[in-house]
């Protein structure tokens, strides 16, 4: 009866359709935008509820829109604050980045962002700061002035040093949701996150490489236009811009604002958007920002200096010329 019973047992194991590979998608909102996630698996688990949950604890962590977020009660004064690991691994990124750009990128230029009507309220042209008031402001920047303890506690020579991560944060988010995927054993997937994305494996559906389309972000959403369709794997992708965003000036040339932390000023990149693709998201945003400021000549001499890096820039000449310069490391990743 034992080994009839066995037999029976196996015998409707066999008869179970096999479970086979799916494409899952999951989307929802996040911190000011939207994410969309694409896996494959055999998985039937419903991962959304996690994935949201990882979301509301960076929230809590790093956005200056919450006013009971670490970031929010730090900007606020409160020296009790223990961050996170979160905060922790955005404030030591930020610090390389700041570091390598010579202060062109920084997150402490919150009150330049403010002052410029760009943070959560906005302001009026004749509402502008005065070059007296920016002198003022430019004593509460400075990556230099702010340190993170061994006990997880910040520390800042001045209380009106305003941190920002918001250049920086949502590439740290899809490297976070995509290591929780890799945690569930799912390794192909394509994680984007307010436009950052990362991705991981291949369409092992369709056997092929996960494309992607980098869309011109200062087209009309009517008029979209492709500046390169590339393919890569086990990297993050992010672009900064002001997508669709872009000032006009009296002679029709295209500048987009960014502020620089050392001027002060919100100055007129000729450089309209910038394409990073890195072994993180979070740096590939943090570099991606960092381009933006500096412009087209100072992005061209810093990446001289670093010649695996692969970028893509939007910019525009003096007649107002839209055109494109990528790295070779770039160009290895377009496909015709």
């Amino acid at each position: 009866m034992k080994y009839l019973f066995l037999s029976i047992a196996i015998g409707l194991v066999a008869c179970q359709p096999s479970v086979k590979d799916e494409i899952h998608l999951i989307s929802g909102e996040a911190q000011g935008s939207t994410y969309h996630i694409k896996y494959i698996s055999k998985t039937k688990e419903d991962l959304k509820p996690a994935i949201d949950s990882i979301l509301q604890v960076i929230d809590k962590s790093m956005s200056t829109y919450k006013p009971d977020s670490d970031i929010s009660k730090i900007n606020a004064g409160d020296k009790n604050v223990v961050v996170d690991e979160h905060f922790r691994k955005v404030f030591e990124a930020s610090q390389q980045i700041w570091q390598e750009s010579e202060g062109l990128f920084d997150p402490t230029v919150g009150v330049l962002v403010n002052a410029w009507g760009f943070g959560k309220q906005k302001i009026t042209e004749d509402k502008l700061p005065t070059d007296e008031k920016i002198a003022e402001l430019k004593k509460y920047v400075g990556f230099n002035k702010v340190h993170l303890t061994a006990d997880n506690h910040i520390e800042k020579e001045s209380p009106e040093i305003l941190f920002d991560f918001n250049a920086i944060a949502q590439g740290y988010t899809s490297d976070v949701v995509a290591a929780f995927l890799s945690s569930k054993g799912i390794e192909n997937y394509i994680v984007e996150i307010a436009g950052e994305m990362y991705l991981k494996g291949r369409n092992i559906i369709e056997n092929k490489a996960w494309t992607i389309g980098v869309e011109n972000p200062i087209k009309p959403l009517d008029d979209r236009e492709l500046v390169a369709t590339i393919q890569f794997t086990n990297q993050g992708l992010a672009t900064s811009g002001n997508y669709r965003k872009v000032w006009t000036d009296s002679n029709g040339r295209k500048y987009v604002h960014s502020i620089n932390p050392i001027t002060g000023h919100a100055t007129q990149s000729d450089v309209l958007s910038a394409t990073v693709v890195a072994p993180s998201t979070m740096f590939a945003d943090g570099y991606a920002t960092m381009f933006m400021v500096m412009g087209l000549e100072k992005s061209k001499a810093f990446l001289e200096k670093h010649p695996n890096m692969a970028v893509l820039l939007v910019y525009s000449n003096e007649r107002n010329e839209e055109l494109t310069f990528k790295t070779k490391a770039f160009e290895e990743l377009i496909i015709q």
